[in-house]
């Protein structure tokens, strides 16, 4: 996730029409019961693994610790100098799991540096050479990035980068060479992974608006890009084919305000960039970009779409799905990694260390933003509302939000300074159906 970016006039955001999750839809089934390894019902299961902004850094970006890594790292808090053993720990987790396919929904690198992407694809050649097949998607992050830095005490050298045409040949074993079709409008593309099991795979990222100094963090699926998707949708359905769409971007509000907050995490005109998707037969598409764990649907009539956003492994609560598909329902349980090999953690243990790390990140754009347009809050004041913002931010990250008595205390106090922040903070943790971390989606 991109520098948060709260500095735009706040609406009040309980007013905003929510998402529209109907219960009624998305209740909890049971997984189907397992006797030696086989489902009673004899349906053979596909196992599949989500990964989102994995922002993996090679270690020789970081040559000397100091203020240029530090001011990146408070802009833009995520635990970059253990990606490394972060990912590390995820690959011996995935051939734990042993998933037949792991879908990997784009921010792959830091900042799109070469050496990076180089990097990471060794980690992935790992799985797929014990035949575990992996696509993925490019990220916001990944391409034409002009942050793609190494960082040497108080200085930050720009390095190489990727082009969407280096993208395409770095990663041809995941997911382009075998497309069996491609949008020569972007780096979408459709692959059949495994038999009568389609992935579309969607590119709404704006690499291509990338200036030398600025990377868009805004998402756009392009006219021509959504005309292709219809089409292969199509062509899915008449072929009895089942389809799991795959986007950087998010494509349905996660909750109420977001469009207003954080615009750029959604996709220009998600709500009918949406519709149109749903009509068109998609049932289900796994994005991230924000880094909460998060579940939402949009519905029309007797459709809908379910837009299951995974949290990225570098920040609170290191998220990843495991996901059953047995007779075209899936089954999606939400994993974390609970302990990395890296000494920096001085025997604290990772969840610990993770959660300060993120809590201190948090606190820090929540006080600069406090201080700042459009609030100018007293310091003192927003050095005691910060701490609260924090946790607001972390209990959405995490998904299944709840509100304890006490917090909505603190939150009614709040509003007596500025309602429309109290708002924000009830947004995040107001959280609709379907469940986050734990839920069924049927795709017949």
């Amino acid at each position: 996730m991109k520098t948060i970016k709260f500095f735009v006039p706040i609406l009040m955001l309980l007013a905003i029409g929510a998402c529209n999750k109907d219960d009624k839809n998305f209740n909890m089934q049971p997984i189907p019961e397992c006797r030696n390894g086989n489902f009673i019902n004899n349906a053979k299961p596909v196992k599949i693994a989500v990964l989102s902004d994995l922002h993996y850094m090679d270690p020789s970006l970081l040559k000397a610790d100091g203020s240029a890594f530090q001011m990146y790292l408070m802009q833009d808090p995520k635990l970059l100098a253990e990606s490394g053993a972060i990912l590390q720990q995820i690959i011996r987790n995935l051939m734990v799991e042993k998933p037949d396919l792991v879908l990997i929904s784009g921010d792959l690198t830091k900042d799109g540096e070469l050496v990076s992407h180089k990097s990471l694809i060794r980690q992935l050649e790992i799985l797929r050479l014990n035949k575990i097949k992996v696509l993925v998607v490019p990220g916001n992050h990944d391409i034409n990035n002009p942050d793609a830095k190494l960082f040497n005490g108080d200085n930050a050298t720009p390095v190489a980068t990727i082009t969407p045409d280096k993208f395409v040949s770095l990663y041809a074993d995941y997911g382009y060479r075998n497309a069996i079709a491609r949008d020569p409008n972007s780096l979408s593309y459709v692959s059949e992974p495994i038999k009568d099991l389609r992935i579309l795979a969607l590119d709404a990222n704006e690499y291509y608006n990338n200036t030398p100094t600025y990377c868009v963090v805004a998402g756009n699926i392009k006219d021509a890009t959504m005309v292709w998707a219809k089409k292969q949708l199509a062509d899915a359905k008449a072929r009895g084919k089942t389809v799991i769409g795959m986007m950087h971007h998010g494509l349905v509000e996660h909750f109420m305000g977001e469009s207003v907050i954080f615009p750029d995490y959604l996709v220009d005109n998600y709500t009918e960039k949406a519709d149109e998707l749903m009509q068109a037969g998609l049932k289900v598409i796994f994005t991230g970009h924000f880094h909460a764990n998060d579940a939402v649907a949009q519905t029309m009539g007797n459709l809908s779409l379910v837009d299951i956003e995974t949290g990225s492994p570098v920040i609170w609560e290191s998220p990843y799905r495991i996901i059953k598909l047995i007779n075209n329902k899936l089954y999606i349980n939400t994993k974390h990694i609970e302990h990395i090999f890296y000494p920096g953690l001085n025997g604290v243990s990772f969840p610990d260390f993770e959660k300060a790390f993120s809590l201190n990140g948090f606190e820090i754009q929540a006080y600069y933003m406090l201080t700042y347009p459009p609030y100018y809050i007293p310091e003192d004041i927003a050095s005691q509302i910060a701490p609260v913002f924090a946790q607001a931010m972390l209990a959405h990250f995490g998904g299944d939000e709840t509100i304890t008595a006490e917090t909505s205390a603190t939150i009614a106090a709040i509003a007596e300074v500025s309602p429309d922040l109290a708002n924000i903070l009830m947004g995040l943790y107001t959280d609709l159906p379907p469940t986050d971390n734990q839920l069924v989606v049927d795709l017949n």
